[in-house]
């Protein structure tokens, strides 16, 4: 049977992402709203949507922990090395050069170094994701996807997915009134808020995913859905506008995105920008520092001058790249990871599970 698309949320997510790219890159696109930041988090509700839909029915019959992980790892981890690797050649100009903005030196990027090739935060300063900061954000999303897969079962029952959102989304809370900003997870200092932060925002996607058959939503245009993102950047910072968002806007958005497809017209663009998104998101940040550093080392020309232009002649750049990445680099990669990475021996097929 043919697994059902959700263009109009591909389409969301392509949007979110260069929602991202503009937020990263002050420099090319001039003062930008720092709230345009809590449009990541819609990024999470999507993930728990799109991972029940994608991932329910395997575990239902007998997919390990094991074998999940493997399939995050070879879906995440080629695109990942490669917004590495920029991030480890940005570092080292920074040091070749004596950058005075940026404080790197041979010795950090020897320890950073060996964590972030395991996808894993940085032993020693505040930021986790020193070369690509915005891979926090995978760190974490992994963190609750196995968290979701390892109590799958438990999680099974609409009451106890319902409870245990309930509980997220009260220590999501109390992170944000207690660190009072929205911007958790991105440092060791909120490590713990960032952790809640990204389960309730992913435990929300999956119970959107689970309640959805039952509900009726009104068909809203794709377009309007897309457009409004944007917007969001102009909310009034602060933690009320947070949990507007987190709690109301990003699962109302992805509840009505799931319930409507585009026209035959829009949906290949929807298609794209969905296609798109992973790779814009892990290489904008060390493709706009790199691209940065080499104008104004090399040719003494500063970006700003060019803001807001040539910020979206980046953003168009990157997403076109992003296309011809993931097929011609992304997917292959993916193929031979999946291939040659070992095979977990495959577990009876379970009973199915009823629904209380």
């Amino acid at each position: 049977m043919p697994v059902k698309s959700y263009r109009t949320l591909d389409g969301i997510r392509g949007i979110t992402a260069a929602c991202i790219v503009v937020l990263h890159s002050p420099r090319l696109f001039g003062t930008v709203p720092e709230f345009l930041g809590m449009t990541v988090d819609l990024f999470f509700v999507l993930s728990g949507f799109v991972l029940a839909h994608a991932y329910d029915d395997r575990l239902r019959h007998g997919m390990t922990t094991l074998a999940f992980l493997r399939l995050r790892w070879a879906r995440l981890y080629p695109l990942y090395i490669l917004g590495l690797t920029l991030g480890v050649a940005h570092a080292v100009l920074c040091v070749v050069y004596n950058s005075p903005t940026e404080p790197w030196s041979w010795q950090k990027i020897l320890v950073t170094l060996p964590a972030s090739l395991l996808m894993l935060p940085a032993p020693t300063g505040d930021g986790l994701f020193p070369f690509n900061g915005p891979m926090w954000t995978i760190f974490f999303e992994v963190a609750a996807n196995l968290l979701w897969v390892a109590f799958w079962r438990p999680l099974q029952s609409r009451n106890v997915l319902c409870g245990t959102v309930f509980i997220l989304g009260i220590l999501y809370s109390w992170a944000l009134f207690h660190w009072r900003t929205p911007a958790l997870g991105l440092t060791w200092s909120t490590f713990p808020g960032g952790l809640a932060r990204v389960c309730f925002s992913f435990g929300a996607g999956l119970l959107i995913h689970r309640l959805r058959p039952r509900l009726r939503t009104p068909g809203v245009p794709p377009l309007l859905l897309m457009g409004a993102l944007p917007t969001l950047a102009f909310l009034p910072p602060g933690p009320a506008s947070a949990l507007l968002c987190v709690f109301v806007v990003f699962p109302l958005v992805v509840l009505l995105g799931a319930g409507r497809e585009p026209s035959t017209r829009l949906g290949p663009w929807c298609e794209a920008l969905g296609k798109s998104s992973y790779c814009v998101y892990v290489l904008h940040r060390p493709l706009a520092a790199l691209l940065y550093a080499a104008a104004l080392q090399f040719t003494g020309v500063r970006l700003e001058a060019f803001a807001p232009w040539g910020g979206l002649i980046f953003l168009t750049a990157v997403m076109a790249a992003g296309l011809v990445l993931t097929d011609k680099v992304e997917t292959p990669a993916r193929r031979w990871l999946t291939q040659r990475l070992p095979r977990p021996r495959p577990l009876p097929t379970p009973e199915p599970l009823g629904t209380p």
